[in-house]
Protein backbone atom coordinates (compact mmCIF):
# COMPACT_ATOMS: atom_id res chain seq x y z
CA UNK A 1 0.00 0.00 0.00
CA UNK A 2 1.61 3.54 -0.54
CA UNK A 3 2.59 5.89 2.06
CA UNK A 4 4.09 9.19 2.00
CA UNK A 5 7.58 9.07 2.35
CA UNK A 6 7.39 10.88 5.40
CA UNK A 7 5.51 7.91 7.40
CA UNK A 8 7.69 5.48 5.45
CA UNK A 9 11.17 7.14 7.13
CA UNK A 10 9.45 8.13 10.15
CA UNK A 11 8.51 4.52 10.68
CA UNK A 12 11.43 3.38 9.81
CA UNK A 13 13.08 5.55 12.71
CA UNK A 14 10.81 4.27 15.17
CA UNK A 15 11.19 0.62 14.40
CA UNK A 16 14.94 0.76 14.26
CA UNK A 17 16.58 -2.04 16.25
CA UNK A 18 20.08 -1.86 17.93
CA UNK A 19 20.80 1.24 17.86
CA UNK A 20 20.94 4.67 19.87
CA UNK A 21 17.66 5.72 17.95
CA UNK A 22 15.87 2.96 19.40
CA UNK A 23 17.15 2.94 23.22
CA UNK A 24 16.26 6.89 23.12
CA UNK A 25 13.05 6.00 22.10
CA UNK A 26 12.26 3.31 24.50
CA UNK A 27 13.40 5.87 27.42
CA UNK A 28 10.89 8.20 25.98
CA UNK A 29 8.10 5.88 25.11
CA UNK A 30 8.50 4.57 28.75
CA UNK A 31 8.46 8.61 30.84
CA UNK A 32 4.80 9.11 28.89
CA UNK A 33 3.49 5.44 29.34
CA UNK A 34 4.29 5.72 33.02
CA UNK A 35 2.77 9.22 33.39
CA UNK A 36 -0.59 8.80 31.79
CA UNK A 37 -0.63 5.17 33.37
CA UNK A 38 -0.67 7.61 36.78
CA UNK A 39 -3.24 9.91 35.58
CA UNK A 40 -5.63 7.35 34.37
CA UNK A 41 -5.48 5.11 37.52
CA UNK A 42 -5.76 8.12 39.61
CA UNK A 43 -8.80 9.38 37.61
CA UNK A 44 -10.38 6.20 37.87
CA UNK A 45 -10.14 5.68 41.67
CA UNK A 46 -12.01 9.60 41.97
CA UNK A 47 -14.35 8.41 39.48
CA UNK A 48 -15.10 5.20 41.43
CA UNK A 49 -15.89 7.44 44.41
CA UNK A 50 -18.34 9.37 42.53
CA UNK A 51 -20.02 6.11 41.08
CA UNK A 52 -20.62 4.84 44.75
CA UNK A 53 -21.57 8.00 46.23
CA UNK A 54 -24.33 8.59 43.31
CA UNK A 55 -25.06 4.48 43.40
CA UNK A 56 -24.94 3.33 46.49
CA UNK A 57 -24.80 5.73 48.51
CA UNK A 58 -27.99 8.19 46.82
CA UNK A 59 -29.83 4.21 46.66
CA UNK A 60 -29.69 3.92 50.44
CA UNK A 61 -30.39 7.73 50.95
CA UNK A 62 -33.26 9.02 50.87
CA UNK A 63 -32.76 12.04 48.49
CA UNK A 64 -34.52 14.60 50.32
CA UNK A 65 -36.48 14.73 53.62
CA UNK A 66 -39.89 16.62 55.11
CA UNK A 67 -40.01 16.47 58.43
CA UNK A 68 -42.75 17.94 61.00
CA UNK A 69 -41.26 20.60 62.84
CA UNK A 70 -43.80 19.91 65.81
CA UNK A 71 -45.58 16.66 65.78
CA UNK A 72 -48.42 17.86 68.20
CA UNK A 73 -48.99 20.98 65.91
CA UNK A 74 -50.14 18.42 63.31
CA UNK A 75 -53.52 19.51 62.41
CA UNK A 76 -55.35 17.78 59.48
CA UNK A 77 -54.68 20.06 57.12
CA UNK A 78 -51.13 18.81 57.48
CA UNK A 79 -51.92 15.43 57.47
CA UNK A 80 -52.31 15.99 54.08
CA UNK A 81 -48.96 16.70 52.91
CA UNK A 82 -47.95 13.07 51.70
CA UNK A 83 -50.73 13.88 48.84
CA UNK A 84 -48.86 17.54 48.34
CA UNK A 85 -45.68 15.89 48.07
CA UNK A 86 -46.97 12.72 45.38
CA UNK A 87 -48.21 15.71 42.90
CA UNK A 88 -44.70 17.93 43.81
CA UNK A 89 -42.23 18.68 40.54
CA UNK A 90 -39.61 15.79 39.73
CA UNK A 91 -41.17 13.53 43.12
CA UNK A 92 -41.04 9.92 42.07
CA UNK A 93 -42.29 8.19 45.49
CA UNK A 94 -42.58 8.80 49.26
CA UNK A 95 -42.26 6.65 52.11
CA UNK A 96 -43.67 7.98 55.90
CA UNK A 97 -41.34 7.02 58.21
CA UNK A 98 -40.80 7.59 61.95
CA UNK A 99 -37.03 8.26 63.20
CA UNK A 100 -35.04 8.70 66.20
CA UNK A 101 -31.32 8.37 67.84
CA UNK A 102 -31.05 5.31 70.07
CA UNK A 103 -28.72 2.71 72.39
CA UNK A 104 -27.91 -1.02 71.11
CA UNK A 105 -27.15 -2.56 74.42
CA UNK A 106 -26.07 -6.13 74.46
CA UNK A 107 -25.56 -5.58 78.49
CA UNK A 108 -21.58 -5.52 78.32
CA UNK A 109 -21.31 -3.49 74.85
CA UNK A 110 -23.39 -0.74 73.72
CA UNK A 111 -23.54 0.99 70.36
CA UNK A 112 -25.29 4.90 68.99
CA UNK A 113 -27.81 3.88 66.02
CA UNK A 114 -30.04 5.84 64.37
CA UNK A 115 -33.71 4.32 64.13
CA UNK A 116 -35.79 4.02 61.19
CA UNK A 117 -38.81 2.68 61.64
CA UNK A 118 -39.95 1.74 58.00
CA UNK A 119 -42.84 -0.64 56.30
CA UNK A 120 -39.92 -2.51 53.44
CA UNK A 121 -42.42 -2.91 50.94
CA UNK A 122 -43.55 0.95 50.75
CA UNK A 123 -40.09 1.93 51.84
CA UNK A 124 -38.22 0.29 48.65
CA UNK A 125 -39.84 2.28 46.24
CA UNK A 126 -37.17 5.77 47.81
CA UNK A 127 -34.48 3.65 48.76
CA UNK A 128 -32.66 -0.27 47.65
CA UNK A 129 -31.24 -0.51 51.94
CA UNK A 130 -33.50 -3.50 52.27
CA UNK A 131 -31.19 -4.54 48.95
CA UNK A 132 -28.49 -4.93 50.88
CA UNK A 133 -29.64 -7.23 53.44
CA UNK A 134 -29.21 -10.44 52.94
CA UNK A 135 -32.62 -12.64 52.78
CA UNK A 136 -30.98 -15.69 52.27
CA UNK A 137 -28.80 -16.10 55.16
CA UNK A 138 -30.09 -18.37 58.33
CA UNK A 139 -32.38 -17.02 60.51
CA UNK A 140 -33.59 -14.17 58.56
CA UNK A 141 -36.68 -12.67 59.05
CA UNK A 142 -38.86 -9.69 57.22
CA UNK A 143 -39.88 -6.84 59.68
CA UNK A 144 -43.43 -7.13 60.66
CA UNK A 145 -45.40 -5.12 63.68
CA UNK A 146 -45.24 -6.33 66.87
CA UNK A 147 -42.60 -8.91 66.26
CA UNK A 148 -40.24 -6.40 67.82
CA UNK A 149 -37.54 -7.30 64.98
CA UNK A 150 -34.39 -5.26 64.03
CA UNK A 151 -32.00 -4.82 60.99
CA UNK A 152 -28.81 -3.26 62.10
CA UNK A 153 -25.76 -2.40 60.39
CA UNK A 154 -22.80 -4.73 59.48
CA UNK A 155 -20.21 -2.46 61.26
CA UNK A 156 -22.92 -1.92 64.27
CA UNK A 157 -23.16 -5.86 64.30
CA UNK A 158 -19.02 -6.31 64.61
CA UNK A 159 -19.01 -3.95 67.09
CA UNK A 160 -21.69 -5.41 69.61
CA UNK A 161 -20.27 -9.17 68.18
CA UNK A 162 -24.12 -9.66 66.94
CA UNK A 163 -25.52 -12.16 64.10
CA UNK A 164 -28.91 -13.34 62.96
CA UNK A 165 -30.71 -14.50 65.78
CA UNK A 166 -28.94 -12.50 68.96
CA UNK A 167 -30.83 -10.35 71.24
CA UNK A 168 -30.29 -6.62 71.86
CA UNK A 169 -31.60 -4.26 73.94
CA UNK A 170 -32.84 -0.84 72.59
CA UNK A 171 -33.09 2.28 74.70
CA UNK A 172 -34.19 5.57 73.96
CA UNK A 173 -33.45 9.01 75.44
CA UNK A 174 -37.15 9.96 76.58
CA UNK A 175 -37.63 8.55 80.02
CA UNK A 176 -40.60 6.88 81.29
CA UNK A 177 -41.82 8.19 84.46
CA UNK A 178 -42.17 4.67 87.27
CA UNK A 179 -43.07 4.95 91.31
CA UNK A 180 -39.43 4.70 91.76
CA UNK A 181 -38.02 7.46 89.08
CA UNK A 182 -37.88 8.31 85.98
CA UNK A 183 -36.27 5.48 83.58
CA UNK A 184 -35.35 5.29 80.09
CA UNK A 185 -37.10 3.37 77.66
CA UNK A 186 -36.17 0.14 76.38
CA UNK A 187 -37.22 -2.57 74.61
CA UNK A 188 -35.55 -6.13 73.58
CA UNK A 189 -35.34 -6.60 69.50
CA UNK A 190 -34.24 -9.95 68.00
CA UNK A 191 -31.91 -9.17 65.45
CA UNK A 192 -33.30 -10.67 62.20
CA UNK A 193 -31.44 -8.82 59.92
CA UNK A 194 -27.62 -7.46 58.89
CA UNK A 195 -27.40 -4.33 56.35
CA UNK A 196 -24.38 -4.63 54.62
CA UNK A 197 -24.20 -1.28 52.17
CA UNK A 198 -20.34 -1.37 52.50
CA UNK A 199 -20.37 2.70 53.38
CA UNK A 200 -20.20 4.34 56.50
CA UNK A 201 -24.28 4.03 56.65
CA UNK A 202 -23.40 0.75 57.95
CA UNK A 203 -22.17 2.49 61.24
CA UNK A 204 -24.94 3.59 62.60
CA UNK A 205 -27.73 1.75 60.86
CA UNK A 206 -30.85 0.14 62.21
CA UNK A 207 -34.20 -0.60 61.06
CA UNK A 208 -37.70 -1.49 62.44
CA UNK A 209 -40.85 -1.74 61.64
CA UNK A 210 -43.39 1.76 61.38
CA UNK A 211 -45.59 1.07 63.90
CA UNK A 212 -42.89 -0.25 66.94
CA UNK A 213 -41.11 2.51 66.14
CA UNK A 214 -44.32 4.74 66.22
CA UNK A 215 -45.24 3.24 70.14
CA UNK A 216 -41.65 2.96 71.04
CA UNK A 217 -41.39 7.36 69.76
CA UNK A 218 -45.21 7.76 71.04
CA UNK A 219 -46.18 9.78 67.80
CA UNK A 220 -50.03 8.66 68.19
CA UNK A 221 -49.57 7.08 65.36
CA UNK A 222 -48.21 10.06 63.24
CA UNK A 223 -46.19 9.91 60.57
CA UNK A 224 -43.54 12.51 60.76
CA UNK A 225 -41.50 12.53 58.35
CA UNK A 226 -41.59 11.53 54.90
CA UNK A 227 -38.25 10.45 52.77
CA UNK A 228 -38.64 10.94 49.26
CA UNK A 229 -37.07 9.91 46.03
CA UNK A 230 -36.56 12.11 43.01
CA UNK A 231 -36.40 11.72 39.49
CA UNK A 232 -33.26 13.64 39.28
CA UNK A 233 -31.43 13.51 42.84
CA UNK A 234 -28.51 16.13 41.55
CA UNK A 235 -31.34 18.17 41.40
CA UNK A 236 -32.22 18.07 44.82
CA UNK A 237 -32.05 21.15 45.53
CA UNK A 238 -33.45 22.99 42.87
CA UNK A 239 -36.83 20.47 44.29
CA UNK A 240 -36.03 21.15 47.33
CA UNK A 241 -37.29 24.98 47.33
CA UNK A 242 -40.42 23.79 45.21
CA UNK A 243 -41.60 22.05 48.03
CA UNK A 244 -40.64 24.02 50.66
CA UNK A 245 -43.33 26.61 49.56
CA UNK A 246 -45.63 23.60 48.90
CA UNK A 247 -45.73 22.17 52.42
CA UNK A 248 -44.56 25.23 54.24
CA UNK A 249 -41.41 25.70 55.51
CA UNK A 250 -42.35 27.60 58.81
CA UNK A 251 -43.99 23.66 59.51
CA UNK A 252 -42.40 21.34 57.77
CA UNK A 253 -37.88 21.45 57.57
CA UNK A 254 -36.99 20.04 54.31
CA UNK A 255 -33.85 18.30 53.83
CA UNK A 256 -31.93 17.21 50.95
CA UNK A 257 -28.59 14.78 50.45
CA UNK A 258 -26.26 17.74 50.04
CA UNK A 259 -27.04 18.26 54.14
CA UNK A 260 -25.49 15.22 54.84
CA UNK A 261 -22.64 14.47 51.69
CA UNK A 262 -22.99 17.71 49.53
CA UNK A 263 -19.68 18.47 50.66
CA UNK A 264 -18.11 15.37 50.03
CA UNK A 265 -19.93 15.17 46.67
CA UNK A 266 -18.68 18.75 45.80
CA UNK A 267 -15.23 17.36 47.31
CA UNK A 268 -14.72 14.57 45.02
CA UNK A 269 -15.61 17.04 41.90
CA UNK A 270 -13.15 19.46 42.65
CA UNK A 271 -10.48 16.74 43.71
CA UNK A 272 -11.23 15.00 40.33
CA UNK A 273 -10.37 18.32 38.15
CA UNK A 274 -7.47 19.26 40.72
CA UNK A 275 -5.91 16.26 40.13
CA UNK A 276 -6.40 16.01 36.31
CA UNK A 277 -4.71 19.31 36.24
CA UNK A 278 -1.37 18.22 38.64
CA UNK A 279 -1.16 14.94 37.51
CA UNK A 280 -1.04 16.64 33.89
CA UNK A 281 2.20 18.68 34.74
CA UNK A 282 3.37 15.16 35.19
CA UNK A 283 2.28 13.80 32.12
CA UNK A 284 4.13 17.51 30.78
CA UNK A 285 7.66 16.50 32.23
CA UNK A 286 7.14 13.29 29.86
CA UNK A 287 6.62 15.87 26.99
CA UNK A 288 9.77 17.65 28.00
CA UNK A 289 11.53 14.37 28.09
CA UNK A 290 10.54 13.32 24.53
CA UNK A 291 11.83 16.75 23.54
CA UNK A 292 15.32 16.00 24.56
CA UNK A 293 14.90 12.21 23.35
CA UNK A 294 14.23 13.73 20.14
CA UNK A 295 16.61 16.39 19.73
CA UNK A 296 19.63 13.20 20.77
CA UNK A 297 17.54 11.19 18.17
CA UNK A 298 18.12 14.09 15.69
CA UNK A 299 21.90 14.33 16.41
CA UNK A 300 21.80 10.72 15.69
CA UNK A 301 20.55 10.94 12.62
CA UNK A 302 22.78 13.79 11.48
CA UNK A 303 23.78 12.44 8.57
CA UNK A 304 20.66 10.83 7.24
CA UNK A 305 18.85 14.12 7.10
CA UNK A 306 22.03 15.36 5.26
CA UNK A 307 21.61 12.81 2.71
CA UNK A 308 17.79 13.37 2.35
CA UNK A 309 18.74 16.97 1.89
CA UNK A 310 21.08 16.47 -0.85
CA UNK A 311 18.66 13.64 -2.31
CA UNK A 312 15.99 16.67 -2.77
CA UNK A 313 14.39 16.47 0.98
CA UNK A 314 13.02 20.00 1.24
CA UNK A 315 12.62 21.51 4.63
CA UNK A 316 8.98 20.32 5.45
CA UNK A 317 9.94 17.05 4.59
CA UNK A 318 12.86 16.56 7.38
CA UNK A 319 9.61 18.11 9.74
CA UNK A 320 6.95 15.61 8.69
CA UNK A 321 9.51 12.62 9.13
CA UNK A 322 10.16 13.67 13.06
CA UNK A 323 6.54 14.49 13.43
CA UNK A 324 5.88 11.27 12.35
CA UNK A 325 8.49 9.91 14.65
CA UNK A 326 7.31 11.54 18.00
CA UNK A 327 3.44 10.67 17.16
CA UNK A 328 4.36 7.40 17.05
CA UNK A 329 6.19 7.52 20.01
CA UNK A 330 3.17 9.22 21.98
CA UNK A 331 1.30 7.37 20.42
CA UNK A 332 2.59 4.03 21.39
CA UNK A 333 3.20 5.30 24.92
CA UNK A 334 -0.25 6.96 25.68
CA UNK A 335 -1.74 3.70 24.28
CA UNK A 336 0.62 1.68 27.03
CA UNK A 337 -0.22 4.32 29.25
CA UNK A 338 -3.64 3.82 29.30
CA UNK A 339 -3.62 -0.11 29.35
CA UNK A 340 -1.26 -0.47 32.40
CA UNK A 341 -3.18 2.41 34.00
CA UNK A 342 -6.90 0.24 33.64
CA UNK A 343 -5.10 -3.00 34.25
CA UNK A 344 -3.51 -1.73 37.83
CA UNK A 345 -6.64 -0.19 38.51
CA UNK A 346 -8.70 -3.61 38.02
CA UNK A 347 -5.97 -5.20 39.88
CA UNK A 348 -6.23 -2.77 43.02
CA UNK A 349 -9.64 -2.70 43.13
CA UNK A 350 -9.90 -6.54 43.54
CA UNK A 351 -6.79 -6.87 45.26
CA UNK A 352 -7.82 -4.70 47.85
CA UNK A 353 -9.63 -7.47 49.90
CA UNK A 354 -6.89 -9.80 50.11
CA UNK A 355 -4.25 -6.52 51.13
CA UNK A 356 -6.46 -6.02 54.06
CA UNK A 357 -6.91 -9.49 55.25
CA UNK A 358 -3.22 -9.53 54.53
CA UNK A 359 -2.71 -6.65 56.96
CA UNK A 360 -5.08 -8.00 59.86
CA UNK A 361 -6.82 -3.86 59.46
CA UNK A 362 -9.64 -1.86 57.95
CA UNK A 363 -8.11 0.42 55.67
CA UNK A 364 -11.13 2.07 54.91
CA UNK A 365 -13.27 1.94 57.87
CA UNK A 366 -13.44 5.13 59.09
CA UNK A 367 -14.20 6.24 55.02
CA UNK A 368 -17.89 7.06 53.74
CA UNK A 369 -16.78 3.85 51.16
CA UNK A 370 -15.16 1.42 53.09
CA UNK A 371 -14.04 -0.50 49.52
CA UNK A 372 -11.71 0.59 47.10
CA UNK A 373 -13.80 1.59 44.17
CA UNK A 374 -12.37 2.16 40.50
CA UNK A 375 -14.44 3.03 37.52
CA UNK A 376 -12.91 4.21 34.23
CA UNK A 377 -15.13 6.38 32.18
CA UNK A 378 -14.86 6.23 28.38
CA UNK A 379 -14.40 10.39 28.23
CA UNK A 380 -12.18 10.31 31.46
CA UNK A 381 -9.45 8.11 28.97
CA UNK A 382 -10.05 9.81 26.31
CA UNK A 383 -9.46 13.35 27.85
CA UNK A 384 -6.48 11.72 29.43
CA UNK A 385 -5.08 10.08 26.00
CA UNK A 386 -6.04 13.37 23.68
CA UNK A 387 -3.89 15.33 26.09
CA UNK A 388 -0.75 13.32 26.18
CA UNK A 389 -1.20 13.19 22.75
CA UNK A 390 -1.44 16.71 22.30
CA UNK A 391 1.44 17.38 24.45
CA UNK A 392 3.80 14.89 22.97
CA UNK A 393 3.13 16.25 19.87
CA UNK A 394 3.76 20.14 20.20
CA UNK A 395 6.75 18.35 21.99
CA UNK A 396 8.08 16.87 18.56
CA UNK A 397 8.14 20.23 16.85
CA UNK A 398 11.35 21.93 17.86
CA UNK A 399 13.18 18.46 17.69
CA UNK A 400 12.18 18.82 13.37
CA UNK A 401 12.51 21.98 13.04
CA UNK A 402 15.90 21.80 14.24
CA UNK A 403 16.08 19.08 12.51
CA UNK A 404 15.35 20.72 9.14
CA UNK A 405 17.55 23.67 9.56
CA UNK A 406 20.43 21.05 9.59
CA UNK A 407 23.22 22.28 7.13
CA UNK A 408 24.13 19.37 4.55
CA UNK A 409 27.42 20.87 3.85
CA UNK A 410 28.49 21.12 7.42
CA UNK A 411 27.37 17.63 8.65
CA UNK A 412 28.90 15.87 5.26
CA UNK A 413 32.32 18.26 5.25
CA UNK A 414 34.10 15.62 7.06
CA UNK A 415 32.55 12.74 5.59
Amino acid sequence: MFRPLALNVGFRYAGARASFTSFVSVLALTGLALSVAVLVFVQGVVAGFERELEERILRVLPHLSVTARELAARDAEEAGVDEVLEKARGVRAIAGIVEGAGLLSTGTRVAGVTVAGIEPDVYDAVSSVTAFVDRDSAGFLPLEDRKFRIWIGEAVARRLDLTIGDSVFLVLPQAAVTPVGAIPRAKRFAVTGIVATKSQLDQTAGFIHLADAARLFRTGGRVPTYHVALDDPLRALSYAWDIRSLVGGHRFRVDTWHRWFGDLYRVIQVTKNMLFLLLSLLVGVAAFNLVSSLVMVVNGRRDDVAILRTMGGEGGFIVRVFLVLGLVISVTGVAAGLAVGVGLGLVAESAFPWLEATLGTDLMGEYLITELPVDFLIMDLLRVGGMAIGLATLASIYPAWRAARLEPAQVLRYE
